[in-house]
């Protein structure tokens, strides 16, 4: 639920979220490490609450060429980095929502 609500707080910031999501989410980074699905997921919420336009496009790029196809490289970098976004929300559900083995 956290990864959503903060999917949520990247892609309708105010002044009040930003700052809140941050140190959150950062205690995040410690429990999945960068490479896994999680783990760049709260990588990249984190950049994308910075706010920097050349911090994103470069993660939104090593992001779509590692893990994801389809990002549109000739849209706005905002579009193409919540496009990126919602691939790696939706990806991050489905492992989720998969049945463990045992159950």
């Amino acid at each position: 639920m956290r990864l959503a609500l903060s999917c949520l707080a990247v892609v309708f910031p105010t002044d009040r979220t930003l700052p809140a999501l941050t140190p959150r989410l950062q205690t995040f980074t410690h429990q999945y490490p960068q490479g896994t699905g999680i783990g760049d997921y709260v990588r990249f919420v984190l950049v994308l609450a910075a706010q920097d336009d050349d911090q994103i496009i470069t993660v939104t790029e090593e992001l779509t060429d590692t893990y994801r196809t389809g990002t549109a490289r000739g849209a706005p970098t905002r579009a193409r980095a919540l496009h990126l976004l919602g691939q790696m929300l939706t990806k991050v559900a489905a492992g989720l929502t998969r049945p463990h083995a045992g159950q």
